[in-house]
């Protein structure tokens, strides 16, 4: 359940956003929508002093009638105290349990995936191979938006932005390493993530992916002291990306999954907010890599969702029919406190199936209770259909580009804790995966950690990355009119067979 943090807000925080604030002083505030008012889930509660609806303080901001303000549309304006819900999910996951003694750190080095939504990170061993250790928590720079064009959206509005964001996120890795390596420092360090993820890990302005033709400051490999960043790393190595929207959590998933072994095509998913996808066409069929990125958002990892949330305790995750009623299951069997993917593309297969939900994502019951205290909407709905229809879109093009038929693929992998938790059937129903053998389908959890920790092993693994990484060819989405269409198509629901 959620719980309550007392914040005394300071005289020195007058004329200043107080979601800007709150992000500055480190507290864990969600801004799904990216400070634009809409998504309701950076509301405070006022106990004492005032906030003011412009910058001056000359117009006052009034509570509702609950005494809540959103923090993402009001200014400080003096001494006051508020209260900030506090998800039990949000903060630092217990590590797994420690290695032996007589493993030396020294012999170790920590993966990370920035994700967008989540970080995660795993001690190694560099010997081996091994995963001795793994963490995980939710990224603080949500306070600036659930997507990456937010948070450049918010680069682009105010430059400080760069450094707060990438002060919450070094951070919460220094707090992550010290706990997998109880203060030792490591040799080595890989990260993956997507391009702006590994651009405000550096400090490095992502503006350029902001508008067209959407170009990052760097792509390749990067080589960084772990001094210059504050991590008790020697060296960090960031995982190459292709483009602005293809970054190093996917070419780190191409390892993991070793597609480029492969003798027929394989397809390599991350159903993140980037949509991510790359197709290899197999060696017996030309040995060719495309890559491409649709904005599918953040509806299924929660976000941008009425009563969303990430895959944190007391989410709800699965979402089954028993015969008489809707039945659901939650992350840690905690009291339910929002619902993650999985459980969302269950309950919306469920709606369809029972006819609650026609083929256009009209609810007869809107909003509809699908939980304690939870309901979906038929905004929610429209947000998860943007989503799937992108997905579903980008794979088919990107194997129209290639040449083939998503019925000629020998293997799907589905990247990230949704392909690892949803189920395919309920994804196939919903139309979110293409037409293709159900044998195929394999959700394949974090590549991108498993990926980032496979490179630590051997040097060699970085070499066939930056390889793989710079003859990938980039299928632009938005100059194909299959795109267009296919978009459009798949924004309806399958029809129910009866």
């Amino acid at each position: 359940m959620n719980h309550h943090m007392t914040i005394h807000i300071p005289l020195s925080a007058q004329g200043i956003r107080l979601s800007t604030h709150l992000a500055e002083a480190g507290y864990p505030i969600t801004a799904d929508c990216g400070g634009r008012g809409k998504c309701g889930k950076c509301a405070v509660t006022v106990v004492s002093g005032s906030f003011s609806s412009t910058p001056d303080g000359k117009v006052p901001a009034i509570p509702d009638d609950s005494g809540k303000l959103l923090s993402c549309r009001v200014f400080c304006n003096g001494e006051a105290v508020i209260l900030l819900p506090v998800s039990k999910g949000s903060g630092l996951t217990a590590p797994t349990e420690r290695p032996s003694a007589a493993v030396p750190y020294e012999a170790c080095g920590v993966a990370l995936d920035i994700g967008t939504t989540t970080l995660a990170a795993a001690l190694v061993h560099r010997t081996d191979g091994s995963i001795l250790r793994t963490t995980s928590r939710l990224n603080p720079q949500k306070s600036f938006g659930a997507d990456v064009m937010s948070r450049i959206q918010a680069v682009m509005e105010n430059e400080a932005h760069l450094l707060t964001m990438q002060k919450l996120l070094l951070e919460d890795v220094r707090a992550m390493l010290e706990v997998l390596t109880d203060g030792h420092t490591v040799s080595h360090m890989t990260v993956a993530g997507n391009p702006t993820m590994l651009h405000l890990f550096c400090g490095i302005s992502p503006v350029g992916m902001g508008t067209y033709p959407f170009t990052p400051v760097f792509t390749d490999t990067k080589v960084l002291s772990g001094k210059d960043l504050g991590l008790p790393a020697d060296q960090i190595i960031l995982l190459p990306s292709v483009s602005a929207f293809i970054g190093g959590d996917l070419t780190a998933g191409m390892i993991a999954c070793d597609i480029t072994n492969h003798a027929a095509p394989v397809l390599l998913v991350d159903m993140g907010t980037n949509g991510e996808m790359i197709l290899y066409t197999g060696k017996d069929h030309g040995d060719k890599l495309y890559g491409t990125s649709t904005a599918a958002g953040p509806a299924l990892e929660g976000a941008g969702i009425s009563t969303g949330t990430g895959g944190v305790s007391g989410a709800v995750s699965s979402v089954v029919w028993n015969g008489v009623s809707l039945q659901y299951e939650t992350v840690d069997h905690a009291p339910p406190i929002g619902i993650c993917g999985s459980g969302l593309i269950d309950l919306v297969s469920l709606l369809l199936l029972r006819g609650i939900m026609d083929e256009t994502g009209y609810l007869e019951e809107d909003p509809f209770p699908y939980a304690e205290k939870l309901t979906l909407t038929g905004e929610d709905i429209r947000a998860f259909q943007l989503a799937k229809s992108a997905l579903r879109a980008g794979m088919e093009v990107l194997c129209e580009t290639a040449g083939i038929s998503p019925q000629d693929l020998s293997a799907l992998y589905i990247a990230g804790g949704l392909g690892q938790y949803m189920r395919m059937d309920s994804a196939m129903q919903v139309g979110l995966l293409p037409d293709c053998p159900k044998q195929i389908l394999q959700g394949v959890g974090n590549t991108a950690l498993r990926g980032a920790a496979m490179a630590l092993r051997d040097p060699a693994w970085v070499e066939r990355i930056t390889a793989d990484a710079r003859r990938c060819e980039t299928v632009a989405l938005n100059l194909s009119p299959s795109f267009s269409d296919k978009f459009m198509e798949y924004m309806l629901f399958p029809e129910v067979e009866t």
